[in-house]
């Protein structure tokens, strides 16, 4: 009975790693699109600042 808990906390230990390993993945990439849209928003409010100055 023991070395089942040992291998159950071993197998559970090892897909934690893995789900740890997939969500910082996921986080990489949401902080790129994090990035990329806050540079396209700040583009788009400068050409509104720029195009409402004009007016």
């Amino acid at each position: 009975m023991r070395k089942t808990k040992f291998s159950e906390m071993q197998s559970r230990k090892a897909s934690e790693r893995k789900r740890l390993r997939e969500l910082e993945h996921e986080n990489g990439l949401l902080k790129v699109l994090y990035a990329d849209l806050l540079q396209k928003f700040s583009s788009m409010k400068e050409g509104l600042t720029r195009s409402a100055g004009v007016c």
